[in-house]
């Protein structure tokens, strides 16, 4: 019985170490990595929207420059997209969308500079950023 619940034991711990997905930092430090071309480790807001335009294409299932929001998922709230969608047509441009992403890279950015560190990436507000992005 003992030897039993040892190696139930063990296999857990092997299955949550080594088989487990990556945690969530190494997410946001591959996608700092990723979106950062100077290498000073952080992202301004020009980087920012380059990462939210691919994510916008990758979302855009019908091509049809703009998401709807079933293309977008859960990525943002009713609010949010009532607010962005300037025209008022269902759906947003890759403008309209910018427009969430800038608000939210302001929201994350907690020292207020032009740039967002990975440590404010880790935030709830850094965290809801990146949904937009990835």
């Amino acid at each position: 019985m003992f030897r039993r619940g040892l190696v139930s034991v063990a296999v857990m711990f092997v299955a949550t170490t080594f088989l487990a997905p990556r945690a969530r930092a190494d997410s946001v430090s591959d996608f700092l990595a990723k979106w950062d071309p100077d290498n000073d480790r952080t992202l301004d807001l020009e980087e920012i929207n380059k990462a939210a335009d691919a994510e916008f294409d990758a979302l855009d299932a019908d091509h049809d420059g703009s998401l709807s929001r079933k293309e977008l998922g859960n990525r943002v709230t009713k609010a949010e997209f009532s607010a962005a969608d300037a025209d008022h047509d269902g759906s947003l441009s890759k403008q309209e969308y910018e427009t969430i992403v800038a608000k939210r890279f302001h929201a994350a950015n907690r020292d207020k500079d032009t740039t967002i560190e990975i440590t404010e990436l880790k935030t709830a507000a850094g965290r809801r950023l990146l949904q937009l992005l990835q």
